[in-house]
């Protein structure tokens, strides 16, 4: 009898192990804007920013994938530096996307000047994982902005298609690029007290997403999907990132590539969202199912740090 119940107790821990394996969450993380978003894009800021990013990854185990515009590495006699600067991604292990070469929107850009962007956009980005091919091709729209209507969306899509690229879909974004332009000005100011208050707020706010997008995971497919992260190479996320990875470490999430995320069926979905945004896909993907999309309902940053950040822009 003994070994009777030692059994049971074995195949109700294995099979218990096996639904919470089952329920593991995964999500992959994005990087835009390499070698590093607008607010920062200086050589110091780079150099200090990039080390510390790539080293919180490794920290966590966590494969990632940057998205490169090479025009921000034409800097008049730094072209070399921010070359190695950027180079440390593809020795740290991760891969490098395109993501055009000057940041161009197509909902407002002629498709056969931001085809141009794109393969202007690849030259050095190509050459840096030359040694790691053969490797999936990804290319990521800038402001996720997919096209002013279905025929330049669709010839687009074939354009890539043809160049061996994948599009670079995500399901969360947490606005770190509006906590960022607040965060450098502080760190200029030496406002240590207001850059902590904003860490804490951009790391409220990304759990809130998660939560949010979880849930309409949950009524889209009737299961959490493998999530996408889309955030940025910057200030906020340098000083945060190590912060926010545990999180979501503590939210039951394992860390995964792209590629991986990618075999998630839900991913299948087609995306026939046509507008002037650039939204989630699981907002996307409510097009072609034929529900509401639930724009609208996704968390904000909180009210303080959109009138600092109107106030600036003004």
């Amino acid at each position: 009898m003994k070994q009777l119940g030692l059994m049971l107790l074995v195949f109700c821990f294995s099979t218990s192990s096996a639904q919470t394996l089952d329920r593991q969450r995964t999500v992959a993380l994005t990087f835009d804007d390499l070698p590093e978003a607008l607010d920062g894009n200086n050589l110091a800021g780079i150099r200090r920013n990039t080390p510390e990013l790539l080293r919180t990854l490794k920290l966590h185990g966590a494969p990632a994938i940057g998205f490169v515009n090479e025009g921000k590495l034409h800097a008049p006699g730094e072209i070399d530096a921010r070359i190695a600067v950027l180079k440390q991604w593809v020795d740290a292990g991760m891969i490098l996307g395109n993501h055009t070469f000057s940041h161009s929107r197509l909902f407002t850009t002629p498709l056969l000047k931001y085809e141009d962007d794109v393969i202007k956009g690849e030259v050095i980005t190509r050459w840096l994982m030359s040694a790691h091919e053969p490797y999936q091709l990804y290319f990521r729209h800038p402001y996720t902005s997919t096209g002013p209507n279905k025929e330049v969306k669709e010839a687009f899509e074939n354009f890539l298609r043809e160049r061996g690229y994948k599009v670079a879909p995500f399901t969360i974004e947490n606005s770190d690029y509006i906590f960022n332009r607040l965060y450098v000005d502080a760190r200029r100011d030496k406002d240590a007290a207001l850059m902590e208050r904003l860490r804490k707020a951009y790391l409220e706010l990304n759990n809130a997403q998660f939560e949010f997008f979880e849930r309409l995971s949950n009524e889209m497919f009737g299961r959490e999907i493998s999530q996408i992260l889309l955030i940025h190479a910057n200030d906020i996320n340098a000083d945060s990132l190590d912060q926010l990875l545990k999180r979501l470490e503590a939210r039951g999430y394992r860390f995964i590539t792209l590629d991986q995320a990618l075999q998630d069926k839900a991913y299948l979905t087609r995306d026939d969202y046509i507008g002037p945004h650039g939204p989630s896909w699981l907002h996307r993907w409510t097009v072609s199912m034929g529900m509401k999309m639930k724009l609208d309902q996704e968390p904000d940053p909180p009210k303080w740090v959109l009138d600092m950040f109107k106030k600036r822009q003004a």
